[in-house]
């Protein structure tokens, strides 16, 4: 079971196994995880079990919550990560948790889970039972056009990544994070993380899957990227 160990000028104060599906965090008491300094909100933190992940978000704190030192409003929880709350650090330990883990592993959870919330929308529209979600050998053995980005403004400027793997991540974990999915009918890209989602040519994509066009501009944290099929 996975566990958070609370830590405070570097001395142990407290362990906590992740027990149920939402631990709260703050200086108020009746927290799931209580934290006596002024500089926690009296709510300001949770996690969230969705599946097999433990999901950090900061609840609108006055100070703000990092991740291995780094600002962030949510955050899929790796084994390791360090939770920064004012002076207090709050290490996540999950044997079952490969901190090398790819990040596509986890999205590969959700964004298949919302294909079929999706499928299952347009059911119910139709009448119509909820229509199978392609799957990732599918998209391998489909004939579609192999696609691909070019980075426009970033850490791979100019250069061209392209998506023969079933899911593609882009932005800043636990800012704004999006996926490109290769499917048998095409190319689709879904918001997976942070207040605002990718723009697509200007304009923000939905909560579902958008199909990408040949040529598409899409921005996602401080990544430009071009979207093109061979």
């Amino acid at each position: 079971m996975a566990k958070l160990v609370v830590t405070l000028n570097g001395a142990v104060v407290g362990n906590h196994f992740i027990d149920k599906a939402r631990i709260a965090i703050g200086r108020r008491a009746g927290n799931d995880i209580q934290l006596d300094s002024p500089g926690v909100s009296k709510e300001h933190a949770a996690i969230q079990t969705v599946g097999n992940d433990h999901i950090f978000e900061d609840i609108g704190s006055t100070n703000g919550s990092t991740v291995n030192g780094g600002r962030v409003s949510r955050h899929i929880l790796q084994n390791g990560d360090v939770i920064g709350l004012d002076a207090y650090q709050i290490k996540y330990v999950n044997a079952k948790a490969n901190p090398e883990m790819d990040f596509d592993r986890t999205l590969m959870i959700n964004t298949t889970n919302l294909e079929i919330g999706i499928a299952r929308d347009a059911a119910e529209k139709t009448g119509g039972r909820p229509a199978l979600v392609p799957t990732a050998r599918a998209s391998r053995r489909s004939g579609f056009p192999l696609g691909g980005v070019r980075d426009l403004h970033g850490k791979f400027a100019e250069n061209e990544i392209e998506l023969e793997q079933p899911l593609k991540t882009f932005g800043a974990t636990g800012l704004q994070t999006a996926v490109i999915m290769r499917r048998p009918q095409g190319y689709f890209i879904a918001h997976v993380e942070g207040n605002k989602p990718a723009r697509v040519n200007g304009q923000a994509i939905g909560e579902g899957l958008q199909a990408l066009q040949d040529g598409d501009l899409i921005e996602v944290g401080r990544e430009k990227l071009e979207f093109f099929l061979r």
